[in-house]
């Protein structure tokens, strides 16, 4: 643009220096360079909007699988903070829930569909960072259900805590592919999925104090226990 700018300046001049056919070539030269300048800008353009386009349509194309498996993190974080509950609480209570209730859904698009080269850097490695969560959820259901030796309360609190995880890094990619958008709620009263998230996390954080405090609670009375006990042997 600049030079096809100087060369028309030039032209003018050599106009007034009466070397007119200088200042042809210096015209025709400008308006060539004018005339690539612009089809350059306008195919700058148009790449840029496709580009944009196709993310967006890549984000949608995405959008009901990724809603479906955060919705399944999410009930199996809901069941395995029950269930650490009733394994700390000791009150005979036993949830009804099976190993299968804690497997999360896989992708199947991801990450072979074509779209997904579509999206833009930091959309991909949101969904990378949530989707690779989930592997190790399933693996330690898989490896941990019902182990020989080991507590039920620590088995789901651990269950509990990678749902967590995932979670967490679920919550990144419903604000990236605008799932609450996308998919709006069927009523008013019923809270989004951000929201039913953090609250599931904060009533396990309140079951997780509860529990502790009660497990200090109980350790303490012991410790004072014992003592006593030692005094009365020794009279």
């Amino acid at each position: 643009m600049g030079l096809s700018g100087l060369l028309f300046v030039v032209g003018v001049l050599s106009l007034f220096a009466n070397i007119p056919a200088l200042a042809g070539a210096l015209f025709g030269a400008g308006a060539s360079l004018l005339g690539a300048w612009i089809t350059e800008t306008n195919n700058r353009r148009s790449s840029l909007e496709d580009k944009a386009r196709r993310e967006i349509e890549a984000r949608r194309f995405l959008a009901a699988e990724l809603n479906r498996v955060i919705e399944r993190v999410l009930y199996i974080h809901e069941r395995a903070s029950v269930n650490f509950v009733c394994a700390w609480s000791d009150d005979g209570i036993k949830p009804n829930d099976v190993q299968e209730d804690f497997i999360p859904y896989m992708p199947v698009l991801y990450p072979k569909a074509p779209q997904f080269k579509d999206l833009s850097g930091d959309d991909a490695m949101a969904l990378i960072l949530f989707y690779d969560s989930l592997h190790a959820l399933d693996k330690n259901v898989n490896d941990w259900w019902q182990r020989e030796g080991q507590l039920p309360a620590n088995v789901f609190g651990y269950f509990t805590s990678l749902a967590s995880t995932s979670l967490a890094l679920a919550k990144d990619c419903i604000e990236r592919f605008e799932l609450e958008k996308l998919f709006p709620l069927k009523h008013e009263s019923l809270a989004t999925l951000s929201a039913r998230i953090d609250r599931s996390q904060e009533n396990h954080a309140k079951a997780s104090e509860h529990c502790v405090a009660k497990f200090n609670t109980q350790k303490n009375s012991l410790a004072k226990a014992y003592p006593a006990k030692g005094r009365q042997a020794k009279e």
